[in-house]
């Protein structure tokens, strides 16, 4: 052999076809790949839609419950008001001396009076107002009343609540606990 045919000949194991396809050694997956250079590009891209679906999903919940929250803000501001305007008309219809109301044109004058008042309820109570007004033998629930005076009575066997001004909730959240004095049994001395 001379050295031209050295030159030419290939050294052993260095890239001699052999019996075998191009590529058999490789999977199917990266056959694919090869020859679709565009595969990883679309994923990218399907999993950039995703995130950006997923983002406005949670985007328009936080929305609706920002604009949730606000609507209830303004409607317990709004029962905030009709609960004042609830106090004028109980101090009003209480305040009423016995005169007045044995007087023949008191009849119609508190009639409407009350109606008013009956209204100013069913509006209340429509926008999911509950009232709380305890009664005597109710136990004294922190959550709920208000123990504005404490009193001691001998005569009782056991604590008693007398209503000063109702309270009010909508669902869960109290607006105004129930103003109660709470009368507990003496110590019998």
């Amino acid at each position: 052999m001379n050295a031209e045919d050295e030159k030419v000949r290939p050294e052993e194991g260095a890239d001699e076809p052999s019996g075998e396809p191009q590529g058999a050694g490789v999977s199917d997956q990266e056959t694919e790949t090869a020859a679709d250079p565009s595969a990883p590009v679309e994923e990218d891209w399907r999993e950039m839609y995703l995130r950006v679906q997923a983002d406005l999903q949670n985007m328009r919940k936080r929305m609706d419950q920002d604009v949730e929250a606000r609507v209830q803000l303004r409607m317990e501001a709004l029962l905030h008001d009709l609960i004042r305007v609830a106090d004028y008309m109980e101090a009003a219809l209480g305040s009423v001396p016995q005169a007045v109301r044995e007087a023949k044109q008191a009849d119609s004058f508190l009639a409407g009076m009350e109606a008013i008042r009956h209204a100013l309820e069913s509006v209340m109570q429509g926008h999911g107002m509950v009232f709380l007004a305890p009664g005597p033998d109710q136990a004294f629930d922190p959550d709920e009343h208000e123990a504005v005076e404490t009193l001691s009575d001998d005569t009782l066997e056991s604590p008693r609540l007398e209503l000063l001004n109702r309270g009010y909730r909508i669902g869960r959240r109290i607006l105004r606990p129930a103003q109660v004095r709470l009368l507990q049994p003496g110590d019998g001395k």
